[in-house]
């Protein structure tokens, strides 16, 4: 906004938008004229607080996120057989309904479950002690029903479940007789005796003792030994926390109301859910931005306030210049939502200051921010499991993003959020897509339903050639010079591109269109005839991974023959087996022609020959024809 239609501070003339790094680095100051008025946009300034969550958990870490584990049946290990049930369905009836529906659900819960205990562990001793007490009541519950008969299996039973682990502990027995007969009439298609009862009993026991085991210590840890929660009060006691508005963001609200416990006075509040008026808690936090939602003369104006992200979408805070995220970051799109409660037009602070805490163990205490990141995302691969397909954008780790978020430089955070350098993302193309659908239905209706091989001429500065091929569900989007060699095949880039003003008018195709088009079809459907056609959203993580690196690998190795068998052979379903050998690949990011003498070697070891050979006969590619779904000519 400031390149394209700021004034400098100075001159108070048109920005040149060619000349705009002062700006950047804040060496010169641009405005924006809004109602009158000249806006500035303040600096943000990131810094993060590192804690000992060793000291936390009083020496316990290790230990107890040992017990977390990844799903391995231990001495020590959480089995989680409570969200797997289907490995205890016997055999012969794990293929049939209702079990066998089961498995794919088992597979999700089990890594969410996992995921949301971690997170909860980071996030503070009290939403972690809350959530291991309800998992305990839900076991012992469960345990109860299936000694009575009742295997409690699903949605509704889980949902039963859930809300019985809520009771607190000590007036389970008054209401489980109740609970149970609410079960016992919702489980009424899955009989034990379908079930290896013997075996489920003993892992759920097993985890009922591990639970306890974690409990016990975690419930005698005092908000005063809360090595996290003293370094909190500590920070807002310090300069520039100390003196101004403060907004603390959480994740959950277990941790948000102990947090409100232990900061509570006149000018505190918390909000954690749409129940609580959240307009008059916000007036009182932010007047000056929320005229119309003016405070009562006898409300106090609020200094502190604590919120889940209830807050974080669509409203003025910048009455506020200071944010606190007290949970580690796994995702940048979140952050960047939160700032933009405080980073708003009508700001009137030269700078707003975020601080992001990030759990530190002893022996890192004197290593670099970066080294530290680099332990703290191999501790969460090694507890939650390295290939995290089983769960949504919102629970998968990003690595680039934690690194993002703890530059203090702010400069990493920048690229999630301004597609300016990298092209446009799917995320921006896919809300144009949906805001087209909820706007204008009917101009979605016919885009969906375009035919195949649509195509136009783009005026550019540079001469050359888009085409998309789709062969049976794989698709892929290739770029090519003015001469016919592939310049890339990464969406970002195309997409960039490819982006237009709707009143773009198209120009007159060359001669030589229509032969690339054809060329390129013939070559396409030749090179991908024997791939199993699988969806790229339907990659794993480190598939995806080494199906990038062969691409880069491709332009400059001579061995483009094993490359292209390898990349072919390793987008195939897979085993699990050969999934951990090639998360460890991704894990070690090998690259190069060490990852192709690794790949290499695991073809061979896995015979993936005959795994390539029966996907073939099993008819997974469902067409044979190589169709053009589109193409341009840049001119």
């Amino acid at each position: 906004i400031l390149r394209w239609y700021g004034y400098d501070a100075e001159t108070h003339e048109p920005v040149d938008s060619a000349q705009f790094n002062d700006y950047l680095n804040h060496q010169r100051r641009a405005y924006v004229r809004i109602g009158g008025t000249h806006q500035f946009f303040p600096q943000r300034m990131l810094k993060t607080v590192e804690y000992s969550i060793e000291e936390t958990y009083k020496g316990l870490y290790q230990e107890i996120r040992g017990h977390l584990g990844t799903a391995k049946t231990t001495t020590t290990q959480l089995t989680y057989a409570r969200y797997g049930l289907w490995h205890y369905v016997k055999t012969e009836k794990q293929g049939i309904a209702p079990y066998k529906d089961l498995q794919s659900a088992g597979k999700n819960l089990r890594g969410l479950i996992r995921v949301l205990l971690f997170k909860r562990f980071e996030s503070s001793v009290y939403a972690f002690k809350r959530t291991i007490s309800r998992l305990l009541n839900v076991h012992k519950i469960f345990l109860n029903a299936l000694d009575n008969g009742t295997v409690a299996a699903g949605e509704e039973a889980q949902q039963i479940l859930y809300e019985a682990g809520n009771f607190n502990e000590n007036d389970i027995d008054a209401d489980e007789r109740d609970v149970l007969d609410e079960l016992r009439k919702l489980s009424e298609s899955y009989d034990i005796e379908d079930f290896n009862v013997k075996l489920l009993r003993k892992d759920i026991q097993h985890d009922i003792e591990v639970l306890t085991q974690i409990l016990e210590p975690v419930k005698k840890i005092t908000t005063v030994e809360d090595a996290k929660l003293q370094t909190l009060k500590n920070l807002l006691d310090t300069e520039p926390l100390r003196n101004g508005k403060r907004l603390i963001f959480t994740r959950y609200i277990d941790t948000a109301e102990y947090l409100y416990k232990n900061l509570k006075s006149e000018d505190t509040d918390v909000i954690y859910s749409s129940n609580k008026d959240k307009q008059k808690i916000v007036a009182r936090f932010a007047p000056n931005a929320n005229p119309e939602h003016r405070q009562n003369t006898d409300e106090n104006e609020l200094n502190t306030l604590i919120a889940t992200d209830v807050l974080a979408e669509g409203l003025n805070l910048q009455d506020c210049g200071m944010l606190i995220n007290y949970d580690l970051h796994w995702n940048p799109v979140r952050l960047i939502q939160r700032f933009g409660r405080i980073d708003r037009i009508g700001s009137e602070f030269d700078k707003i200051h975020g601080f992001n805490f990030l759990p530190e163990l002893g022996i890192e205490c004197n290593l670099g921010l970066q080294e530290t990141l680099r332990n703290r995302i191999q501790e969460i691969h090694d507890t939650i499991g390295e290939d995290a397909a089983i769960l949504d954008n919102t629970e998968q780790i990003n690595e680039e993003a934690m690194y993002a978020i703890y530059d203090e430089d702010n400069a990493q955070l920048n690229l999630f959020e301004d597609s300016q350098e990298t092209g446009m993302s799917f995320i921006e193309a896919e809300e144009i897509l949906r805001q087209i659908k909820r706007q204008d239905p009917e101009e979605y209706e016919r885009i969906e339903n375009l035919r195949d091989g649509i195509r136009t001429g783009i005026p550019a500065a540079t001469k050359g050639t888009y085409i998309l091929c789709r062969l049976g569900s794989y698709q892929q989007p290739c770029l090519f010079d003015e001469k016919g060699q592939l310049l890339t095949t990464d969406p970002a880039e195309i997409l960039q591109r490819l982006q237009c003003n709707p009143e773009l008018k198209g120009k007159p195709l060359p001669p030589e269109h229509n032969s690339r088009v054809a060329k390129h079809q013939k070559n396409f459907a030749a090179e991908n005839k024997n791939r199993t056609i699988f969806s790229v959203r339907q990659l794993t993580r480190a598939q995806r991974y080494i199906s990038k690196e062969l691409r880069l690998l491709n332009s400059t190795s001579k061995d483009t023959e094993t490359i292209a068998r390898l990349d072919k052979a390793f987008r195939l379903p897979l085993t699990e087996v050969i999934k951990r050998d090639i998360n460890r690949l991704h894990r070690q990011k090998i690259t190069g022609e060490d990852l192709l003498t690794e790949l290499t070697i695991l073809y061979h070891r896995h015979n993936m020959a005959d795994l390539e050979k029966h996907q073939r006969q099993s008819g997974e590619q469902s067409e044979s024809q190589a169709r053009v779904i589109c193409s341009a000519a840049f001119i």
